[in-house]
């Protein structure tokens, strides 16, 4: 079944040295096939191998020429799977180090040639045949050698003879080695490049990792056994009637095959290779909501085959809907790198099963596998555990765009049948799943007839639609997927409106395709904002079947740093002589796997169970696409600040069918020192329990009184400082907008005004298509992180204590950019008590303000609680504020900001009308708000708060933790704003929206500050 290619096979590696510097250097893989899980003997290679290395191939060929000589030297050892440069990454670093760009590669752009400088490896293992025979070894017809991953050419030799060699990194191979193996030990050697022509197609915004990443198998193909299986389980949405297909590949000795469903009662003969349907009856539908499987037996005469199946329709309906069985689907997805920060792609199927469950804790419905097939297992997990797969090929040439995607191997004859195996090797491998509804050709990887090519074979194999973002145009694929347009012009692609960077044509098949956004919500650092408004749209326009957030998680490498200290690493941090920064770190998660806030805030913002609060009135959704919410009820309080209850109800609500909602009235608006609670609790067959909880505020009720005499601020308090800066977050910093890389002259010959069909600001504009000045730019040119304070003379009829502060940067024009800040500090009624009144004059400028506020320096205890009424416990921002609640929330001092592994600001809470903050001296300093108004208005988000031991000049100046400051005994920050600029997420993607944007001229604040014995935890609020 499997002969062993043996044309241009060698055991001398100095024949042929550099084929893997030819695109079709790859010989003697055999023809892909499914993952198949069956009775016949494997045996894992994994565990420890000997290792050897050299910076280079050249290098490796002089000092080693035959690397299965008996007499080499064989120094190290290293584990497979894995990456050798992660091998003694805190110590000498003798197997080189990581290497992470972003677009350009690591190397010149000279396809297909690599470097000298290419760093190789030996790796050696052996195995004992009986171990995988248990003695039978006469009775098997093949025995092969699977490769699941290796970065990302290597060549293999078994009892020191030539089995094959390969390229694809992310791609199984498979090699015959039954006339190479002998009873008793084998020896296996490989020999693994870092850089190859394959390296042109894998430049996938990721870690360059090389090694055996991936499991190796020995496999023992049986006399009467089966070679490869391709099921498809259709499922009619209207009579819920479901289908088998089942296709088998096999020598006539497997035949017949009886086919076999358990749960159903089928068992079927399969007579021959070729198409065979059979009909199954009624099924139950597999659906991300509802993972049904049955498992299917496929009982030949010398191998029984097991998979587990789901029967489902996917179809795109003549209005271009995406559905599956029937329904409307919208992903809330990620893009999902395998990565661990210790292990680098070498993950197991527990990483991804704990991945997999807190994607669905938090809502996540869809994974786009970026930008190359996963392991094996993770396909296996999303059929079990129920998420919608986009499956992407491993094909990614992004670096050729900096050469205006000249010689780009996407358009090369020379690269064809590359593309298509590649293609064929992603399909093969992940035929069988229920979970993939799209597959998609790659990314990034400019257009090109071999592209197309990709996606025609994919459409003669499977009825799936095909995907992938750069085809503009719409010309080889069957949905329209777009990367980080921004809000306005999302919504009118959603809308079916013309899109001009195509033709009139492409425009026409556009509006008849489903919409994706592929990419969009780049989550690097604090961020990302703006979440709402897409779901918004998503939610709005049918044809829009939702996105994936990029993406989900960091890729800091964890080691340590010159001191010691450990850290988390990035691009450079490894003397790169190009590399991308940060840009690594741009998930959801850690790199460790714990949420980050822009997690939490996804997970608030796409929930199904949606609970929306009016004046008047609730809204609960169900934005679920296939599940009917039970057993709804939802109640609400109306409760004092001391939290009595004013009024309660409870409204028992008829069962909601995906996608549908219900209105309910509530008692008027809460009234001064009221809030409103409400909380709504549902059922589903699938959903489980769900309950979803919000509130509404009334105005504060906070007794004022009259202005009481002059006096001095507390002991414990220095301030107040003006502050219009933050230590810039990665989206501040951003200079990505890629929707402006579409913007060439229309097609259809009109003078499109780009600047009115997104939304983008023209002021940002640079001369780089993409590119754009940052608005941190703007606050650093400007100085806002370095003003200095001149006191001013005192106005005429002010009250006694008014002080008048005058802000300016050095070398500013006074006359160009005055910031002025009144305050004046008052006595109570309340002994040692303290009003602080302020105000704010504020220049009109071209760019938005990171916040209008001040900054008072506490001696805070760094190991207490705070204590606050308003919005928490998470942080939020004008523009991402979904998961905070109105609340009285407690929190340890030092969990209230998160630096993250490039610090940046962070930590910013909303509607604050009580703070209770502990001090060193054991008393705790209560502070209320009395007034907040911005431009003569009430402050839309309230009091804006951060509490952090850090100065924003410390945060911009450390590229890492363990550069920040020591802050032991000294003061912290709290930084009270009257507003706050949003987040955006502009490290890639669209600026922040207009609405989330901070322009003010006038602000103003009011506040009473006390102090009071710290109770300790529990204690009612005072």
């Amino acid at each position: 079944m499997h002969p062993c290619t043996t044309t241009g096979s060698t055991t001398d590696p100095r024949t042929d040295p550099w084929w893997f510097t030819r695109p079709d250097g790859s010989l003697g893989s055999l023809p892909p096939r499914a993952h198949l899980t069956s009775d016949r003997p494997e045996l894992s290679l994994a565990g420890e191998w000997d290792f050897r290395w050299f910076p280079s191939a050249a290098g490796a060929l002089s000092a080693c020429p035959d690397p299965t000589a008996p007499d080499a030297v064989w120094p190290e050892r290293v584990p497979v799977p894995g990456h050798w440069v992660l091998e003694h990454l805190d110590g000498d670093r003798r197997f080189g180090t990581p290497w992470y760009t972003n677009v350009r590669y690591p190397f010149p752009v000279d396809p297909p040639h690599v470097p000298d400088a290419n760093p190789t490896a030996d790796h050696r293992t052996r195995f004992v045949l009986d171990d995988l025979t248990g003695g039978a070894g006469k009775d098997l017809r093949a025995v092969l050698l699977r490769f699941e991953g290796v970065e990302s050419a290597f060549r293999v030799w078994v009892n020191g003879r030539w089995a094959g060699q390969a390229m694809g990194s992310r791609l199984t191979h498979e090699f015959d080695i039954t006339g190479l193996v002998r009873s008793g030990e084998n020896t296996v050697v490989v020999r693994v490049h870092q850089f190859s022509a394959g390296s042109y197609l894998e430049d996938q915004d990721q870690w360059w990792l090389p090694g055996i990443f991936r499991d190796v198998r020995v496999l023992g193909e049986m006399h009467g056994g089966i070679d490869d299986v391709h099921l498809t389980a259709d499922r009619d949405p209207a009579t819920g009637e479901g289908v088998l297909g089942c296709r088998l590949t096999a020598a006539a000795d497997a035949f017949p095959v009886r086919v076999v469903i358990p749960e159903l009662g089928l068992s079927a003969a399969v007579d021959g290779p070729g198409q065979v349907e059979l009909r199954v009856g009624p099924v139950r539908a597999w659906t991300a909501e509802d993972p049904h499987l049955y498992e299917v037996r496929l009982h030949a005469r010398g191998q029984v085959v097991t998979h587990r199946t789901g029967f489902r329709r996917v179809a795109i309906s003549a209005d271009g809907v995406l559905q599956v069985d029937g329904a409307p689907v919208r992903f809330r997805g990620v893009n999902r790198h395998e990565f661990h920060p210790r292990r680098g792609r070498a993950v197991d199927a527990a990483l991804t099963r704990d991945e997999y469950r807190l994607m669905q804790e938090h809502h996540v419905n869809a994974v786009r596998t970026s930008h190359y097939p996963p392991a094996h297992h993770a396909l296996e997990l999303a059929d079990e555990t129920g998420l919608w797969l986009v499956l992407e090929g491993d094909i990614e040439t992004h670096g050729f765009v900096q050469q205006g995607w000249e010689r780009n191997p996407s358009d090369d004859p020379a690269w064809r049948d590359v593309y298509l195996d590649r293609t064929a090797r992603m399909w093969h491998r992940d035929k069988n799943h229920a979970s993939v509804v799209m597959l998609s050709l790659g990314n990034e990887a400019g257009t090109g007839a071999n592209l197309a090519a990709a996606a025609d074979w994919l459409r003669r194999h499977d009825s799936r639609p095909v995907h992938y973002e750069g085809d503009h145009d719409a010309a080889y694929t069957d949905v329209y997927s777009r990367m980080y347009p921004t809000p306005r012009e999302t919504r009118s692609i959603a809308a079916g409106d013309r899109v001009p960077s195509t033709d009139t044509a492409g425009s026409e098949r556009i509006s008849r395709m489903p919409f994706v956004l592929c990419e969009y919500a780049h989550a690097m650092g604090t961020g990302p904002g703006g979440l709402a408004e897409y779901e918004d749209i998503f939610r709005a326009h049918p044809r829009s079947c939702g996105g994936f957030v990029w993406e989900w998680k960091d890729h800091g490498i964890a080691t340590v740093a010159p001191d010691g200290s450990p850290v988390l690493a990035y691009g450079g941090d490894f003397g790169e002589t190009i590399h991308d920064g940060s840009f690594v770190l741009d998930g959801l998660c850690t790199a460790d796997g714990a949420p980050g806030p822009g997690l939490v805030e996804y997970s608030a913002v796409i929930d199904p169970l949606r609970l929306e609060l009016e004046t008047g009135h609730a809204v609960v959704g169900n934005g679920y696409d296939h599940t009917v919410l039970t057993g709804l009820r939802l109640r609400w309080a109306l409760r004092t600040a001391e939290r009595e209850a004013v009024r309660t109800g409870t409204t028992e609500l008829d069962d909601l069918p995906p996608r549908g909602s219900h209105r309910v009235a509530l008692p008027e608006s809460p009234g001064p020192g009221q809030h409103l609670e409400v909380s709504v609790e549902a059922h589903g067959p699938a959903a489980g329990p769900r309950r979803r909880d919000a509130r509404l505020a009334g105005p504060p009720a906070v007794p004022v009184g009259a202005p009481g005499p002059a006096a001095t601020a507390p002991d414990a308090v220095r301030g107040p400082e003006l502050c219009v800066f933050r230590a810039p977050t990665d989206n501040d910093a951003g200079t990505i907008e890629p929707t402006r890389e579409l913007w060439a002259a229309s097609p259809a010959g009109d003078a499109t005004d780009w600047y009115a069909y997104t939304g983008a600001d023209p002021r940002d504009t640079t001369s780089t298509p993409g590119i754009v000045i940052s608005t941190a730019r703007r606050w650093l040119d400007h100085g806002l992180h370095r003003l200095q304070p001149r006191t001013l003379p005192p106005v005429p009829g002010a009250q006694a204590g008014t002080v008048r502060t005058l802000w300016a940067a050095p070398g500013a024009d006074l006359a160009a950019a005055p910031f002025v800040l009144t305050h004046r500090w008052s006595g109570t009624d309340v002994p040692g008590a303290r009003r602080l009144e302020l105000s704010w004059q504020l220049p009109e400028l071209d760019f938005p303000l990171a916040r209008v506020g001040c900054v008072l320096s506490l001696p805070v205890d760094p190991d207490g609680d705070v204590e606050f009424d308003g919005d928490g416990p998470q942080a939020s921002y004008p523009d991402s504020c979904a998961a905070a609640r109105y609340g009285t929330h407690r929190l340890p001092a030092r969990a209230l900001t998160e630096p993250g592994a490039r610090p940046q600001s962070s930590g910013n809470r909303s509607g604050a009308r009580r703070l209770s903050i502990p001090l060193l001296d054991g008393t705790r300093l209560e502070l209320r708000t009395v007034r907040a108004e911005l431009d003569g208005a009430p402050a839309p988000r309230g009091l804006q708060w951060t509490l952090t031991p850090y100065r924003d000049v410390e945060l911009m100046a450390a590229g890492h933790p363990h550069e920040l400051p020591d802050t032991a005994g000294r003061s912290w920050f709290l930084h009270l704003d009257v507003g706050h600029h949003g987040l955006g997420s502009r490290s890639c993607g669209a600026d922040v929206s207009p609405a989330a944007r901070l322009h003010a001229r006038s602000a103003r604040l009011e506040l009473l500050l006390g102090f009071e014995a710290d109770a300790g935890p529990g204690a009612p609020p005072p």
